[in-house]
């Protein structure tokens, strides 16, 4: 892995005692875990990682947080360079961390997408800070929501073919299963500059595809329940794992002395809608095995053009049919007229409004992205027009998806029970094929 320090042997100066707070919380109700991130630790591994001499002079500062992880932003007075370190709560033990190397790893080797450089890491807890932790180099730039609305529509065009291209090189990299990657053999401990170990296929160097660590399979007590978690061979495979850990949550709703009846109403719909799904799955997916993965977390710079791809945890090589849709910051409602800005109240108390009500940004995005989903589609034409043709194909197998994942969503349960009995009736033949209407559409709505 190239390192983003060219000189780090050549810093000069000491850290000062920044830190004034015993360390910093880092805690999940969700999955019941909490530890404190003792911030001398992050300076040692800082140190001895980026090979930072005792005379330096820098700081380290907490930056940012994610659902299951806490980042320290370091800087030095010898050079511009920044880093961050990602301190991780154990959700899924070695697993997680191994899995977010990995990817970046192979990102960075295989396609021109700009990651940060992995500098060192460590899938293990049993260590210093008492935490599983990557060091990264920290990209220039700021996320795109914040630039967005100063953005010309030439430099959101630019940005969108950008992504476009990304996304076509992620495309032509296919894998045999359904999972996340993997450094194989095991990683080990405070694997410095983190090489790459990969499993070699004719033409070209893989990492292993190994079980999934998405938020699917970790969520609540997921993680101890006995259900295969991959890699899977098909899709079908995939999505029955799934649905047996929908239908285990219920169960355990059903069964527990604190569930209400509302709670325990809300439970026997979504399992009779799981077991439903279950009796559809093989009419939607006879048997599907071929991957790719998706591009969202976009850094900025002051001109709009594209500096790094974040947040990389839990990325899967998944189907085709679910890889090949819409980048997430395109997705949204139609809007087929321009708002005017006369129309809308004033705002002067957030800067970013510029001076008008936020309903009114909120709308003309809704009406440029409709332009912009159309120039994405041209650029994936051009670039990898089989994307488009598994984007088309698989319409119906990502309806089914949306079902599956949102089979146990109070909010969304009534929508889904009307797809799936349209589906039922459908394969029945007791509806036409051109009665059918996307899930998916009805949720922008």
């Amino acid at each position: 892995m190239t390192s983003a320090i060219h000189h780090a042997g050549a810093i000069v100066g000491m850290f000062d005692g920044f830190w004034q707070a015993p360390g910093i919380m880092i805690e999940d109700a969700v999955i019941g875990i909490a530890k404190k991130c003792d911030p001398e630790v992050v300076e040692l591994l800082a140190r001895r990682h980026l090979n930072i001499a005792p005379e330096v002079r820098g700081q380290v500062t907490f930056d940012a947080q994610g659902a299951f992880n806490k980042l320290f932003k370091i800087t030095t007075n010898a050079n511009d360079d920044f880093f961050l370190l990602r301190a991780t709560l154990p959700v899924d033990p070695f697993n997680k961390t191994n899995s977010e190397v990995a990817t970046l790893q192979f990102v960075h080797k295989c396609t021109q997408i700009p990651v940060p450089s992995i500098f060192a890491f460590n899938d293990s807890a049993d260590n210093e800070p008492g935490f599983e932790w990557t060091l990264v180099e920290m990209l220039p730039g700021v996320s795109l929501r914040e630039k967005w609305r100063f953005m010309s529509e030439e430099v959101k065009r630019g940005l969108v073919k950008a992504v476009a291209k990304y996304q076509a090189q992620l495309f032509d990299l296919r894998f045999s299963g359904i999972g996340d990657l993997d450094l194989m053999p095991a990683a080990g401990l405070e694997t410095t500059k983190a090489e790459q170990k990969v499993t070699q296929t004719p033409g070209q160097m893989y990492p292993a595809l190994g079980r999934m660590v998405s938020l699917t399979f970790l969520w609540g007590d997921r993680l101890q329940q006995d259900v295969p978690r991959g890699p899977f061979a098909s899709s079908q495979d995939w999505i029955r794992a799934r649905l047996a850990l929908v239908l285990a949550d219920q169960e355990r709703i059903i069964s527990a002395a604190s569930s209400d009846e509302d709670d325990i109403e809300d439970a026997e719909e979504a399992k009779a809608l799981a077991h439903q799904l279950l009796v559809l799955l093989p009419h939607f997916f006879p048997s599907s095995s071929n991957q790719t993965q998706s591009v969202e977390n976009i850094l900025v710079d002051n001109d709009g053009k594209v500096t790094g791809v974040m947040d990389w945890e839990s990325v899967s090589a998944l189907p085709l049919w679910r890889a090949c849709t819409l980048p997430e910051f395109l997705k949204g409602r139609d809007r087929a007229q321009i708002p005017k800005v006369e129309e809308y109240p004033p705002d002067h108390d957030d800067p970013s409004n510029q001076g008008v009500d936020d309903l009114y940004w909120e709308h003309l995005l809704e009406y440029e992205l409709i332009c912009l989903r159309a120039l994405f589609k041209t650029e994936m034409v051009s670039r990898a027009p089989a994307w488009i043709e598994e984007m088309e194909k698989g319409e119906l197998k990502a309806d089914f998806d949306e079902a599956v994942q949102n089979c146990d969503n109070s909010w969304r349960t009534k929508k889904v029970k009307d797809w799936v009995l349209l589906q039922i009736a459908i394969n029945q033949g007791q509806i036409s094929k051109d009665e059918n209407w996307s899930l998916k559409e009805t949720f922008f709505k």
